[in-house]
Order: structure tokens, then sequence, then C-alpha cells
């Protein structure tokens, strides 16, 4: 799983989101969604991690940063 994947499941989840939820917010399939959290897709177009990011109320540099998150 790659790091952006995971912060994205994190975010999610602690938004108390389901994938399938996430992934039809955001105007994807299920299986695309899945695949970005665990890393199948390791650079997801910018567009949609943006589009996740505001359906989570979270920044996109939340998901690409490399330090922790509190």
């Amino acid at each position: 799983m790659t790091y952006i994947g995971a912060r994205i499941r994190e975010a999610r989840q602690r938004y108390g989101m389901s994938q399938a939820e996430l992934a039809r917010r955001v105007k994807i399939s299920k299986t695309a969604m899945n695949d970005i959290e665990q890393g199948q897709t390791t650079y997801p177009r910018v567009d949609i991690v943006y589009r996740i990011a505001r359906t989570l109320h979270v920044t996109m540099e939340s998901f690409l940063t490399e330090e922790t998150t509190p």
C-alpha cells in the first residue's frame, strides 16, 4: 500500500464513509477506489485526489506529504 492510498483510507475511515460511498461521490468505480487505497494505482490522477480531498474535507497535501498527520 502506498502512503497516498493509506492516507486516503485513514481519512475516509475517520470521516466514517465507506469505500463505495466515497467512490460514488468522487464519480469513480469502487474498483478504482480500492486500487488507489491498496496502492495498485501508484500515482492517482490529480483531479481524483482533489475530489477525494474535497469530499473528505481535508487538504490534498495531507495525502501527498510524507510527514505524519496529527
